[in-house]
Formats: structure tokens, sequence, C-alpha cells
């Protein structure tokens, strides 16, 4: 612990190829992207189905039948956990996560029924998935930071990008490990 916060530690598992082609193989018949803005391509939902299968078997302990999956919009919430609803965000990056790195949240989302939002990063050349940890949704505004839709942003390599709907952003270091949220 630093500062009377943990020290940020995700936890990384390793892909197996028969998932991927599983859920490709799925994506072929389903679409997951039903919201109408933001809905993401196929690569965008692979990662997403993914983390989501990956973060269900974490808290589960039981492996992810794709054919039982529902199709379509998911009323914002991946898993029941106990009494909570959970939603599952992942991005795919080219390396390891970093405390800094941020995670994101779009606003539009606030209102859809999950109580605890899990966010996972994807290293695409690793494959391997890393759960960086979880929040209560109720804590987005205190926890993240907001950027109205249209704001550009600049990254730490330099690159920019404009924001295309409303989004928070939290950082790693502020999120809670996999781990406590087993234990609740």
């Amino acid at each position: 612990m630093r500062n009377g916060k943990q020290t940020f530690q995700s936890e990384k598992i390793a892909v197996q190829q028969n998932m991927l082609t599983a859920i490709d193989r799925y994506l072929l018949t389903h679409n997951l992207g039903n919201r109408g803005i933001e809905d993401g391509n196929k690569r965008n939902q692979v990662v997403g189905l993914l983390g989501e299968i990956l973060v269900i078997e974490k808290l589960t302990g039981t492996p992810v039948n794709l054919e039982e999956h529902a199709d379509g919009f998911d009323g914002g919430y991946d898993q029941r956990y106990k009494s909570y609803h959970v939603d599952v965000k992942t991005m795919e990056r080219k390396s390891f996560v970093r405390p800094d790195f941020v995670n994101n949240f779009y606003a539009m989302q606030e209102n859809y029924k999950a109580d605890i939002i899990v966010f996972c990063s994807y290293n695409g050349p690793a494959n391997v998935l890393e759960i960086c940890g979880w929040i209560f949704k109720k804590d987005l505004p205190k926890l993240g930071v907001f950027y109205k839709k249209g704001t550009k942003r600049k990254r730490s390599d330099g690159t920019s990008f404009e924001f295309r709907e409303d989004n928070y952003e939290i950082e790693n270091k502020d999120l809670q490990p996999i781990q406590t949220l087993l234990s609740l």
C-alpha cells in the first residue's frame, strides 16, 4: 500500500486460441452491438466478449457456454454476481497496462442497470487479458474524469483524438483489485 491506497496490479489471464475461435464462430451468427450508438465493430465485439467471458468465469468459477449467451442488447450488464449487476468493459492494447493507463466508460450508459463495472485490457500481441479492477458505478463521477463529446484529448505518446461521446476515464490505480469483488 502507498498513501493508504493499494498498489495497482492487474490479474493476467492467458487467452487460449480455442476461445478466440469460439467467439469468432459465435459472432458469425450473433450481433452484440444493438445500443444504436458506439456498438463497436466485429473486432471490438470479439475483445468485449472475451473480457466478459473471462471475468464471468473468474467470478462464478464455471465455464461460459456461448450458445446460452443472450443475443443483442443486454440491458447494460453482463452478469449477475451475488446481488449485483456487473458490466465488463474491455479495451484492446498493444502492451500490458500500467497504473496510469485509463479505462473508458460512456456516460450514456450511466442509467443502465449495472451496479459494478469491471475494467479489462486485452494485450493482443501477447494474447493476454488483464483484469485491471472494478468500481461501483455510482463512484464513477467521484473517481473518474468526465470529458464532454468533442473534447480533444492528448495521449501520453503525443497523439490526440476527439471524444465521440460524453465519456468518463478512470485510471487503473483508482480501481479495486478483482479479489476484493470476489470477497463481497
